[in-house]
């Protein structure tokens, strides 16, 4: 656990590594920005990829996600309430169904932009701590006197996300690509936690004031 949650860091550490250069320079360009006191709307839609013992077996599946954000009057920051969804189907081989999981997930956000010199585009980073509902199940576990039964577990506990993501305008909305690591802190069966790592391509709509 300690590993996966030394990556998540240096993932979110390369974000700010990239943009810190040149943000000294740099004024934060209209239309992509939240302005102090101001809320925003936002949902993605991408793919989810698992890993580490709670991948296995499990494959690349979908992610949903909306949100909604507020920057406060006095602070450089700003948060974001989100609900997201991952669904990942799994394979034995073979045609064989290894059964399915999924990540209901409600995430509580701080964000920070690093505006870029002479371009709409911005990169930010972001990280926080949610609750994660995890179920994972199979159609088949026995054949007993010939009749297959199924099964499901499901499991609730706390988690933590890092990442950052680029945004950039089109009138009247922005577009956004972003990259996070999960680590919900809890996981189906015997596992201990159920690590992933969403890819999110997504609209943000900042509501007029």
């Amino acid at each position: 656990m300690k590993l996966r949650i030394r990556m998540a860091l240096a993932l979110v550490a390369g974000t700010l590594a990239v943009t810190t250069s040149g943000r000294a320079q740099s004024t934060a360009p209209s239309g992509v920005h939240l302005a102090p006191g101001q809320w925003a709307v936002d949902g993605s839609i991408g793919f989810a990829v698992p890993v580490g013992d709670y991948g296995t077996f499990l494959s690349t599946g979908l992610d949903l996600m909306g949100a909604a954000e507020y920057r406060p009057s006095s602070s450089p920051f700003y948060f974001r309430g989100e609900v997201g969804y991952s669904h990942f189907g799994g394979s034995c081989g073979f045609g064989v169904d290894c059964g399915s999981s999924n990540v209901l997930r409600i995430d509580a956000d701080a964000l920070y932009d690093f505006p870029l010199q002479n371009t709409k585009l911005n990169v930010y980073a972001l990280g926080g701590v949610g609750l994660y509902h995890v179920t994972a199940g199979a159609d088949v576990c026995a054949v007993v006197n010939g009749v297959a039964i199924s099964c499901s577990t499901s499991s609730t506990g706390f988690g933590i996300n890092l990442g950052g993501g680029i945004r950039y305008p089109v009138n009247p909305v922005q577009l956004f690509f972003e990259l996070r690591y999960h680590l919900a802190l809890t996981g189906p069966g015997g596992l201990s936690d159920a690590p992933f790592f969403p890819f999110q391509f997504g609209v943000r709509y900042p509501l007029p004031r």
